[in-house]
């Protein structure tokens, strides 16, 4: 039997009904069922922890671990129970059923039990391990203080009553839709007869059959429906007949119609492929005019988003309407929504200068793009940074400005490095005074406001006296301690206006403004004496030192402020040259003096290289025979210009020149080789008979290569060590007395003699008589001179006569000039002696002519 449609429908609904019955009904059942078997299951968990806690309390005080064991094995045999463990109050394992060990979970539930659990509490949870579900209890013994136990149930059992349950009730559910099922297919079975009749009925009149209608009796609504139909048979019949007459010709018009319709429909057909032709070009031109933009868009939008640079857009108001994430890193923000949303007005919040926004915009009044902004902004730390602005404006086509776009790279790195770099350019890195080239731009400013109205200045060039000393002894870092301590002397010797710097070396400089009066610079002059003469302590030492200063009052006349510095410079040296720690006040004598000694010192140069040196020699006599016993070679200068210059106008430039080491050397080598001759000339015996005195510089007497020199002189000449004496200054032996007394030793090492020449006027001390190997004393000329009518200096000479005596000194009188003179030093037992009495200083002629009167004489 073939089941009606309409038994289709009520069916699924059924179904539908019947399902979500089934599973409501199972879910609310099934958790009613669960929680009341969790609930025994606890129960009886909570049962077995209290049987253990209470009939095994005294073996878990006890901590006897195998009592406890064997009590709890016998608890695995009460169905559902799968494992016991019993813990201490410290949540140490004291007994337990796994074999062999117990798993990670369960050791850490039973340390979270100790921190977790009350004293009176239990806890109850479900633990998985591997794929069983277990129900673990843990309840504490003695409220916790003896430990506690915890019980693990198997939830296999309940899981499978649960199930067991499920299904019995499913079967009762199906066998209800089985039954309700069948009676409602019968119920629509006599339902849908007389419906399939009335339906086939009206198949029929679709086809135009009117004949057969279908005869229902029943008065319920299916047998109203069948007499209704009846009576519209007749009806229909009817209209159908009218209605296909009206169709044919109504048929007809409209194929006459649509004929003209067609014809209409092509042209605008041809019309329409001619405009769709069209409107794809252009869809085809748009859709590659959208796709390159979109490229550019992605393209700049890319370019925009990973910028190096930050890059922005801001509204009229000063306030960031687009900006990069590059903008946002440089003032500090995560993102650029959060520095949008955090500045609300550029002037104020972001730049430290509110001005700056106002200038900005003042300059987009005369110009539309701005390049190299340079500001200091705030970032979101407060941290303050440098950034550099490249800003244009943004108008519509009517030349209004819409928005302000601009770029913005954080220079701050820059900055430190340009200020560093004029720091550095600028300043003495050891003193952090300002050096040279920042000196010289404050004092032209100065000059500047000299020029404009009355600003007084003056200008002090400061050089430490004998800081070589310190380098040499101490080392290059007390030396470095000292200049440092100086810089802090003058820094509080000087004023707030002033500008105090370091040329390099011990070399300081001082610039002072605004001064009231000369007597200004001449008080801040003494004030710096006065603190480089106290005592630094350096390196666990006290360090004496002095300075040197020249100033320069007049400063107006100066074109260049190098001449300014120079002539301080020139007061420097002849503060020097007076004494040292001491100051000089510049005036126009010492420039030209300046000037003579800077060409003294370009022909001085030239005369080394072409040797216009000449050496004349001062006979020195001994008096006993009335005869000549020797030389003393005296260097004069023969100027081309200006003629015969003394040693005592050009030696000390040679000195500080260096030129000395020549000019000594070429008085050596002269003297060597012109005595040898007259030795020859005269026949003498012995090399002591007719000797020759070499002075030697005290600059270059300290000089390793002396020995050297002088014994290839003396090579070079043939001549006899002993006849010759080098005289050498007392100062010179002082200066470094033990380098003096080695260098003497390896004179001596020649066979050459040992003069101290102008004996008296310096040290004169007589512990280095004894010292040093010392073979002849030449009595200064100042105290010859004055014996004819001071007591005092015939006492000094007389005694210096007793002491040569008594050490075994050959005693040399200088500058003996008179015939008193001559007489004293006669009756006081003197031998030998030198002076204008007997013979000027004589060209090699003049002796030559001197020696040879000798020969006739004897």
């Amino acid at each position: 039997m073939r089941a009606p449609k309409l038994f289709i429908k009520p069916l699924l609904f059924m179904v539908v009904l019947f399902g979500m019955i089934a599973v409501v009904t199972s879910y609310t059942f099934g958790s009613r069922l669960r929680r009341e078997m969790s609930r025994e299951y606890e129960s009886k968990a909570l049962a077995l922890a209290r049987s253990i806690a209470e009939s095994d309390i005294a073996t878990i005080l006890g901590q006897d671990a195998g009592g406890v064991q064997a009590r709890i094995d016998h608890y695995l045999d009460i169905a559902a129970v799968s494992y016991v463990v019993v813990t201490d109050e410290d949540g140490q394992l004291l007994a337990h059923t796994f074999v062999p060990f117990v798993p990670e979970k369960i050791r850490q539930i039973v340390s979270d039990t100790n921190i977790r659990v009350q004293a009176s509490e239990h806890m109850m949870r479900e633990v998985s391990l591997g794929d069983k579900q277990y129900l673990h209890v843990s309840s504490p013994i003695l409220s916790g203080l003896a430990g506690f136990v915890h019980i693990g149930m198997d939830m296999a059992v309940i899981n499978r009553n649960i199930h067991e349950s499920l299904v019995e009730q499913q079967i009762v559910m199906l066998a209800l839709f089985l039954i309700s099922s069948l009676l409602l297919f019968l119920f629509i079975l006599n339902i849908s007869k007389p419906l399939t009749a009335l339906s086939q009925y009206a198949g029929r009149v679709a086809v135009k059959d009117f004949c057969d209608v279908p005869e229902i009796t029943s008065n319920d609504e299916v047998g109203q429906l069948a007499r209704a139909m009846a009576a519209m048979t007749g009806q229909i019949s009817e209209l159908v007949t009218s209605l296909e007459d009206r169709v044919q010709q109504k048929t007809h018009e409209l194929k006459e119609a649509r004929d003209a319709l067609k014809e209409k429909v092509d042209e605008r057909t041809s019309e329409l492929m001619r405009t769709n032709t069209q409107l794809k070009i252009e869809i085809a031109e748009r859709k590659v005019i959208g796709d390159a933009l979109r490229k550019a868009e992605t393209k700049y939008r890319t370019i925009f988003e990973n910028a190096v640079e930050g890059i922005y857009q801001s509204s009229l108001g000063g306030r960031f309407q687009d900006t990069n994430p590059a903008l946002a890193r440089i003032l500090g923000y995560k993102t650029p929504e959060e520095l949008m949303s955090s500045i609300y007005d550029i002037g104020t919040q972001m730049y430290v200068d509110p001005n700056r926004r106002k200038d900005l915009l003042n300059r987009f009044e005369r110009m539309d793009e701005i390049k190299n902004f340079v500001s200091k902004v705030r970032k979101r730390d407060g941290r303050i940074i440098w950034i550099s602005e490249n800003v244009r404006k943004i108008m519509d086509k009517d030349g209004n400005v819409l928005c302000f776009e601009g770029s913005v790279e954080d220079i701050t790195m820059r900055k430190k490095a340009e200020d560093q770099l004029k720091r550095q350019a600028f300043h003495d890195p050891l003193t952090g005074l300002p050096n040279r080239a920042l000196f010289l731009d404050h004092l032209r400013m100065a000059m500047e406001r000299g020029r404009r109205g009355r600003h007084l200045f003056s200008v002090l060039y400061m050089d430490l006296d004998r800081f070589k000393v310190v380098n040499d002894s101490l080392g290059h870092e007390a030396g470095d301690e000292l200049l440092r301590g100086v810089a802090r002397v003058l820094e509080n010797c000087g004023r707030s206006t002033d500008t105090i710097a370091r040329f390099g070396g011990d070399e300081f400089a001082i610039l002072q403004e605004d001064i009231s009066a000369p007597k200004d610079a001449i008080t801040i002059a003494r004030r710096i004496l006065e603190g480089v003469r106290q005592p630094f302590s350096i390196g666990g030492n006290e360090v004496f030192t002095s300075a040197s200063l020249g100033i320069v009052l007049k400063t107006d006349g100066y074109d260049r402020p190098e001449a300014l510095l120079r002539d301080a410079d020139t007061a420097m040296y002849r503060a020097k040259e007076l004494g040292k720690s001491r100051f000089k006040v510049f005036n126009r004598k010492m420039h030209d003096q300046a000037l003579q000694l800077m060409e003294l010192e370009t022909d001085l140069r030239r005369a080394v290289d072409l040797r216009e040196f000449e050496v004349f020699y001062q006979p020195i006599m001994d008096i006993t025979k009335r005869r000549v016993s020797g030389f003393e070679a005296l260097v004069r200068w023969r100027h081309p210009e200006h003629g015969i210059i003394g040693p005592n106008d050009f030696i000390s430039l040679a000195e500080d020149t260096g030129l000395v080491y020549a000019i000594d050397n070429l008085v050596l080598e002269e003297a060597c080789t012109q005595i040898k001759l007259w030795q020859h000339a005269l026949g003498v015996d012995s090399g002591a008979d007719l000797t020759v005195n070499v002075n030697i510089s005290g600059r270059n007497f300290g000089q390793s290569m002396l020995v050297s020199q002088v014994g290839r002189a003396i090579d070079d000449a043939g001549l006899d060590p002993a006849s010759l004496k080098i005289e050498i200054t007392e100062s010179a032996l002082m200066d470094n007395p033990s380098v003096a007394e080695d260098m003497l030793q390896q004179l001596k090492g020649l066979g050459v003699s040992v003069c101290i020449d102008d004996f008296g006027t310096g040290y004169s001390s007589l512990s280095y008589l004894q010292r040093f190997p010392i073979d002849v004393v030449k009595v200064d000329r100042s105290f010859i001179i004055e014996v004819e009518t001071d007591t005092d200096s015939q006492a000094i000479v007389r005694t210096v006569f007793s002491l040569g005596e008594s050490m075994g000194l050959t005693i040399v009188a200088e500058g003996v000039e008179t015939k008193a003179q001559l007489d004293f030093l006669e009756g006081e037992g003197c031998q030998f002696v030198q002076g204008y009495f007997f013979h000027k200083p004589l060209t090699v002629e003049q002796v030559d002519t001197l020696l040879a009167d000798m020969r006739l004489d004897n």
